[in-house]
């Protein structure tokens, strides 16, 4: 009999409730993105307007919040998600990596929770699912970022340990087509990007 193989993942879980913030500010932030832009050019091009996709040229942000989602380039990802473990709890940072541009402060928070591990039996990547829309349409749910398949073998491949988990920040930026990971070595400031040869 063969003996069982199993797969290890790490995630990152945002209780409920720090999602709906996330979402809010992060719907906000899209705002003062398309504002800054009126400012500066007298028009914003969006992406989706009123629910409908394709590109919109604005001149005027939406009364409602959330009614238009700026373009942001072919795959987006303008935001950084950053977490930092400690020893009693794990820290988020958001930062809109335009934000300086329009005085923008980053999002910052206490999670109340710890960096959790799990063993499969198969191997799966659900790290390729770490995506922003999903914090904006279900953002009154749990989430999870997840460091896992692919991405947990590159992981282990630079020599990072679970007994030295906090001498490292863990950095995800969702895009359109899947979800960068970048970890930097806080005391050497070495930084890897997990995803850089992942086939997406």
């Amino acid at each position: 009999m063969l003996p069982r193989v199993s797969y290890e993942s790490l995630h990152f879980h945002i209780p409920a409730a720090t999602v709906n913030k996330i979402a809010a500010w992060i719907l906000l932030s899209d705002d003062a993105y398309m504002q800054s832009e009126i400012n500066k050019h007298g028009v914003t091009t969006a992406i989706k307007y009123q629910g409908k996709v394709g590109f919109h040229r604005l001149n005027e942000v939406p009364k409602q919040t959330g009614m238009a989602t700026p373009y942001y380039g072919t795959i987006g990802g303008v935001y950084n998600f950053i977490f930092n473990v400690q020893e009693d709890d794990t820290t988020l940072r958001i930062r809109h990596s335009l934000g300086n541009q329009f005085k923008l402060k980053p999002y910052e928070t206490a999670l109340g929770t710890h960096i959790q591990f799990e063993e499969h039996s198969e191997a799966s990547n659900r790290w390729f699912s770490n995506r922003l829309e999903t914090i904006i349409e279900e953002h009154e749910k749990d989430f999870r970022f997840y460091i896992d398949g692919e991405i947990y073998a590159n992981l282990l491949a630079i020599g990072w340990q679970k007994e030295r988990i906090q001498e490292y920040q863990y950095k995800f930026i969702p895009t359109t087509v899947g979800c960068r990971i970048i970890i930097r070595h806080i005391a050497s400031t070495r930084t890897f990007d997990l995803t850089e040869n992942i086939d997406w």
